[in-house]
């Protein structure tokens, strides 16, 4: 179980709790509203990748040759297309002309993808705002502000000078943020939990396998792959009955974990981080 006495001032700021489940709900309300709407970022490399790809397109830069130059020449050109490549099979971007011989292939995000990240960026910095009052302005004036371009900018920054700090997202939760719509999954079984009125993540929780997938927009088997990663992890155990499950104290310590880990990184791309 997590020391909350080790951890950074950020988990015991007295907005914690609060926003922790507003970054919980909100995202699971607009996902009912629409369910295709986080498809395109589903998994936490193809969320890199769109951050990426949005700071790329900012500094004009969303070519072969941009990609190359943004990285130092980390990629080679062939992991600079093979990168291209999947930023639009996964439908972060498309292009923006014909390919000529000579010539630089220019492309754009995706619409979809952009209206994705704005609005969740958009319930993270309300989120914030109960752990930071100077994050409560940039709500208010977020369409109007270029608060969306500073948060891109210094993710993607951050993301191209070490890739595998993403892994303090990812490591948490046995690693289902990995997985298409596995941080999602997470989400809602910890929805759950908090509309039991329990205040943490733990406890048994009643699933049903199918309302599950179907609300995700994913297979049965999907589900349950991503149900055995936290299972492998200690994190969920199986319930007395068909239909619940036990979300460990471990799960609640790792959900709090991964919401300390986005929350201190958000804070620093807005500005508002204090160590």
């Amino acid at each position: 179980m997590t020391d909350t006495a080790s951890l950074p001032p950020v988990h015991r700021r007295p907005g914690f709790a609060e926003a922790m489940r507003n970054s919980t709900h909100a995202p699971l309300a607009l996902l009912d509203r629409d369910p295709g709407f986080y498809r395109c970022i589903g998994d936490i490399p193809t969320y890199a990748m769109g951050v990426l790809a949005l700071h790329l397109h900012a500094t004009d830069r969303l070519h072969h040759r941009g990609l190359r130059e943004a990285a130092r020449d980390l990629f080679s050109a062939g992991r600079a297309s093979a990168i291209l490549k999947r930023m639009q099979t996964a439908g972060l971007i498309v292009p923006l002309d014909d390919f000529r011989q000579g010539r630089q292939r220019r492309y754009g995000p995706a619409p979809e993808m952009v209206r994705a990240f704005r609005a969740g960026y958009l319930i993270e910095l309300n989120s914030l705002a109960a752990l930071d009052p100077r994050v409560g302005p940039m709500v208010e004036t977020f369409e109007a502000s270029d608060v969306f371009a500073r948060i891109v900018g210094f993710l993607a920054i951050r993301h191209l000078a070490a890739p595998a700090l993403d892994q303090e997202l990812i490591e948490p939760l046995g690693g289902v943020g990995r997985r298409s719509m596995g941080l999602f999954l997470a989400y809602s079984l910890a929805e759950t939990a908090f509309r039991a009125g329990r205040t943490r993540a733990e406890g048994t929780v009643e699933v049903n396998l199918s309302a599950l997938a179907r609300r995700l927009g994913i297979s049965r088997t999907h589900s349950r792959r991503i149900l055995t990663m936290l299972q492998e992890a200690g994190l969920v155990e199986e319930g007395e009955t068909p239909n619940s499950l036990i979300l460990t104290p471990a799960f609640a310590d790792a959900y709090e974990l991964y919401f300390l880990g986005m929350f201190s990184i958000l804070l620093a791309a807005v500005g508002c981080w204090e160590g």
